[in-house]
């Protein structure tokens, strides 16, 4: 029986807008670098992966973490170490709503967790900056955000669910989750007994998540 859902965030509710490579090149250029958008965003997929495999704890242990290994992704992504103030103009400009966009059916998803009375809490693996984007997107309410750096851990590590379900207070075989990643996500909920919903580009599948709200008693 589903007592409760948790959400991922990037890939899941929102997205990089207009794109990573878009958002690069466009600090870049301002800072006097000649950056493409494109190439760029050809890049970053392996970068971030390169790193993301390199560091102790994915994401960052803490804000300063975070910032360093975000500074490491964005350094490789243009092959080159970049200026300390690029780093933290890119760092500082994606916890602001104006870099995301809500995906579709996102809202209306929401809506019909609300209104089956369902509690919902984020798990999602990103840093300090998520606190105040969400409460800018108006996505929610949210009885809990939790985040890799809040618990140590990164996703596939199911240490952040489990956080969730103690704030409130269900097993997490009673969880819905609904989330992007089949390494992350996926992994996460197999470990857990959680029941999975996978979402795609183009948003969380509104007809299944109906489907498994209306089974719910």
């Amino acid at each position: 029986m589903i007592r409760a859902v948790t959400l991922d965030v990037a890939g899941t509710l929102i997205v990089p807008f207009p794109s990573v490579g878009a958002v690069y090149a466009e600090v870049a250029n301002a800072f006097g670098f000649d950056a493409d958008a494109a190439q760029l965003e050809k890049e970053f997929p392996a970068a971030f992966a390169q790193v993301r495999s390199q560091w102790a704890m994915p994401y960052g242990i803490n804000d300063e973490d975070a910032r360093r290994f975000w500074f490491s992704v964005i350094d490789v992504t243009f092959g080159q170490p970049l200026p300390y103030e690029i780093g933290c103009e890119l760092y500082d400009t994606f916890s602001t709503a104006r870099r995301w966009r809500v995906l579709p059916q996102v809202r209306a998803a929401l809506t019909a967790i609300t209104a089956a009375k369902l509690p919902m809490a984020v798990v999602s693996n990103f840093d300090a900056r998520l606190f105040p984007l969400l409460d800018e997107l108006q996505l929610g309410p949210f009885v809990s955000i939790i985040t890799s750096a809040s618990v140590g851990r990164a996703k596939p590590d199911p240490a952040a669910l489990l956080a969730a379900c103690e704030a409130m207070d269900v097993a997490p075989t009673n969880v819905l989750h609904l989330g992007d990643s089949t390494r992350e996500d996926g992994e996460m909920c197999a470990a857990t007994g959680t029941l999975w919903l996978r979402c795609t580009a183009e948003g969380i599948p509104l007809a299944e998540l109906t489907a498994i709200l209306r089974a719910t008693p």
